[in-house]
């Protein structure tokens, strides 16, 4: 059976998978928006507030893509010293590239993550299983709803978040048997039910 070390691996190429057409975009709109500061403003009559709006355009586009690339790096970095794990960190990290990706697809699903979330604190599994868990959880929702909300809630066994969607026509939420059975080893509980699902995880 796949261990949650390899198993993240995969979810996490998927997850860098699909936000890199924003990424790309997002690039590509800091190039044309400083291609056009730049030619303006060599002008010798040059108007500063005809300049400005592609400025700040440049800069809320520059903003996403570090934004992006630090989600990415600190989710691929290997967590140092063996402390606990940090859940928020995980879950903010995972929802700016799975919101990234989820904005850029067709259906343009929403995902909206609670500030109650921030309160979960760490956990005692290792980051791979507790990344493992989230990541396939969201996505795994991103792909079936148009509108996914991550909030905390009380868990019977530690921190919890629960994960809501409503699945459009057709579509049904699903997890590999792998990612359950990989993340029940490491100590986190996946409850799955009607429009949502349910990550715990020990102290």
């Amino acid at each position: 059976m796949a261990t949650a070390d390899e198993l993240w691996l995969g979810v996490f190429q998927r997850l860098c998978d699909a936000t890199a057409h924003q990424f790309k975009g997002a690039l590509n709109g800091v190039a044309v928006n400083l291609e056009v500061v730049r030619s303006r403003s060599t002008k010798a009559d040059a108007d500063t507030s005809t300049v400005r709006p592609f400025a700040e355009a440049a800069a809320a586009e520059l903003e996403s893509v570090i934004q992006s690339a630090e989600a990415m790096l600190s989710l691929a970095r290997s967590p140092r010293g063996g402390g606990a794990t940090d859940i928020a960190k995980i879950t903010r990290d995972v929802a700016v590239l799975a919101s990234r990706g989820a904005a850029a697809s067709e259906a343009g699903t929403r995902l909206t993550v609670d500030k109650g979330v921030e309160r979960l604190g760490t956990t005692s599994v290792p980051a791979s299983a507790a990344r493992l868990a989230i990541a396939a959880v969201l996505m795994a929702a991103v792909e079936v709803s148009d509108d996914v909300v991550c909030a905390a809630v009380e868990g019977p066994g530690g921190p919890a978040m629960r994960i809501s969607y409503a699945e459009r026509d057709g579509s049904r939420f699903a997890l590999s048997d792998e990612v359950v059975s990989a993340a029940h080893s490491a100590g986190v509980h996946l409850d799955i039910f009607e429009s949502g699902a349910t990550i715990t995880f020990p102290t």
